[in-house]
């Protein structure tokens, strides 16, 4: 016996929905079509046509389906939302705007219309829109998981993590099977620095959808800021056996890789990391600086370019005739400062050794340099950086960044010149300090600094002034404060706690009289320094400085890898973590070094 199919192009219609929402969506498509055999100029069924064959990947067959529904129904806010969509899949920013827009002037509370919305807007730049339309979206459904996840990310991407967790929290609340929503809610806690949670959330997502790459590569980082490097390398090892292509994923080895002090390893990471996306500039600046970390300069100071396409990176302040390494006596070169404080100091040797060739050298550097370097450097012009530039760019045949010049006259350890320190402190401060701090006494002055402010990486290179009490029991020694910012109640602290006192000259800035600071270092027998500006000068003046540098994270390139020296000051020692965190173990051996330092009278 024989039945014949329904005529009926609703049921058709009606069909195809609910196979879409099941997920079957070939059969889906085929419902659709015999909806349309009977009805070919039904706009509702169009429509939603076009959202199955979205939900296929199939984004062109979509948008023509979409448009011909919209053409037939302008008043079809769903057809709009559907063009939107394939047309936001498809690339077409502006136009897949335009459609949300107009489903929404036709349905003001759409609420997935909204959402949708802000992804586009998201993806188009306009961060600050997207948030807003993702707030109309959970405004509009309160319950629409989606929109919550989508508006945590959005927040995560302006930097409110407190309230990007909240939505996140929201959306797996919501829906507790909805995967990507325990992934964001990871990637959330783990900018929140909840690690812990954020693997958590992650194993969640996992349980739900073993597969989800982005899952196991969160957990990989969470893994990784949780010390458990070997587990957050199989984890990001997990994610790229499911997408291989995956940059991101490789980059996030990368850094594990790198926390685990297996440059090489890292190296491959980031290179494949950029040779999947031209345009992922982190990848390239970890790239570069793993490579030059290793001491090869070549190709490290080559990659060294990636740090002009950051996220963070400004503009180059000057881009006519770059250097490339030409010494002709009386050239005029202008070397101009675009990093940090740290690394103005670093490089300025090479100012002095430019002017020695016979090039004419201007130094544009951060004014709290000037009187400092130009002292040290009298063949050197040295102006300070302001807006708009004090220089004329034109008065010069060459210029060139100072983290460039490296790239000429530091092409291997062996092009690093010994020296006895090339930066000069003011004599009569110096001496000043000295006899302040001294008071006749024959024990030895010993400066120390335990923090930088870093914005990336301070946290990872401080340790607490309390860590450091054991050293003030040192005999012989007197310890001062080099330590830039108001440190005052760290010394209340010190002395409530462990009643040690840290003597202070109050009328030195330490932060903005960097030439202060630079005598005050020349008055002491040793430094005793975190990574930061007071290690670079008292490196540079030459004095004995002992570096406490991390293990990984937060190790600048330049104190390279596996050393105890510095090619760039020959007076510095390197004390290095042997785990991360881990300055206890680093100030005891200080410690045992400075009672011998402080006994050798």
């Amino acid at each position: 016996m024989t039945t014949s199919q329904p005529q009926d192009a609703g049921y058709w219609r009606e069909l195809g929905i609910g196979l879409r929402q099941q997920g079957s969506l070939a059969e889906a498509v085929d419902a659709f079509e015999r909806a349309l055999e009977r009805a070919p100029g039904d706009a509702q069924t169009l429509s939603e046509l076009a959202h199955a064959l979205r939900r296929q990947g199939r984004a062109d067959d979509a948008r023509r389906a979409a448009a011909r529904a919209v053409e037939i129904a302008p008043g079809l806010a769903g057809a709009w939302f559907n063009l939107g969509a394939a047309l936001h899949e498809q690339g077409d920013m502006a136009r897949g705007i335009e459609a949300y827009r107009k489903a929404l002037q036709l349905q003001p509370d759409f609420a997935e219309a909204w959402s949708n919305l802000g992804g586009a807007l998201a993806d188009s730049g306009d961060r600050t829109g997207g948030i807003e339309a993702y707030r109309r979206a959970v405004a509009a459904n309160p319950r629409l998981a989606a929109a919550w996840s989508n508006l945590g990310n959005a927040l995560l991407e302006t930097e409110q993590i407190a309230e990007a967790v909240t939505a996140c929290r929201r959306a797996t609340e919501l829906a507790p099977g909805f995967a990507a929503a325990w992934n964001n809610l990871a990637t959330a806690l783990g900018r929140q620095g909840e690690h812990a949670a954020a693997a958590r959330a992650c194993k969640r997502a996992l349980a739900i959808e073993p597969l989800l790459a982005g899952a196991w590569s969160n957990l990989g980082s969470a893994l990784m800021e949780l010390g458990e490097l070997d587990q957050a390398c199989a984890a990001h090892h997990r994610a790229l056996e499911t997408e291989p292509q995956n940059a991101r994923v490789h980059y996030n080895l990368g850094l594990a890789q790198e926390r685990g002090r297996n440059h090489a390893a890292a190296v491959e990471s980031y290179r494949r990391a950029v040779e999947l996306d031209a345009n992922f500039a982190a990848a390239g600046v970890r790239l570069s600086c793993v490579l030059l970390m290793q001491g090869a300069f070549p190709e490290g100071w080559t990659e060294y370019e990636w740090r002009w396409r950051g996220k963070d990176a400004g503009p180059k302040r000057f881009t006519h005739s770059p250097w490339t390494g030409e010494k002709a006596p009386g050239q005029r070169l202008l070397a101009w400062g675009e990093q940090g404080i740290g690394d103005e100091i670093i490089y300025s040797k090479m100012l002095g050794e430019l002017a020695e060739a016979g090039l004419r050298v201007t130094a544009e550097l951060d004014r709290r340099l000037v009187p400092l370097v130009q002292r040290s450097f009298p063949d050197v012009r040295v102006v300070a950086r302001r807006d708009p530039p004090a220089v004329d760019a034109a008065a010069f045949d060459f210029q060139c960044p100072l983290g460039d010049l490296g790239r000429w006259l530091r092409t291997s350890f062996g092009a690093f010149p010994r020296h006895a320190g090339y930066l000069k402190a003011d004599a009569a401060r110096a001496r000043a300090y000295s006899a302040r701090l001294r008071k006749g006494s024959a024990q030895k002055v010993i400066g120390i600094s335990w923090s930088s402010a870093n914005r990336e990486f301070g946290a990872s290179k401080s340790s607490a002034l309390a860590d450091w009490a054991g050293l003030f029991k040192t005999p012989g020694a007197r310890f001062v404060d080099l330590q830039y910012g108001d440190t005052l109640a760290a010394r209340e602290e010190l002395r409530r706690r462990h009643g040690l006192h840290l003597a202070h000259l109050d009328d030195v800035d330490l932060f903005n009289d960097l030439d202060g600071l630079a005598a005050l270092c020349a008055a002491c027998d040793l430094v005793i320094t975190a990574s930061n500006v007071t290690a670079h000068l008292a490196g540079a003046l030459g004095r004995p400085v002992w570096l406490l540098a991390p293990a990984a994270d937060g190790r600048i390139w330049y104190w390279f890898s596996g050393r105890d020296d510095s090619p760039w000051y020959p007076s510095m020692r390197l004390f290095t973590q042997h785990s991360p965190g881990s300055w206890r173990e680093i100030l005891d051996r200080v410690a045992e070094e400075l009672a011998a330092f402080a006994g050798d009278r």
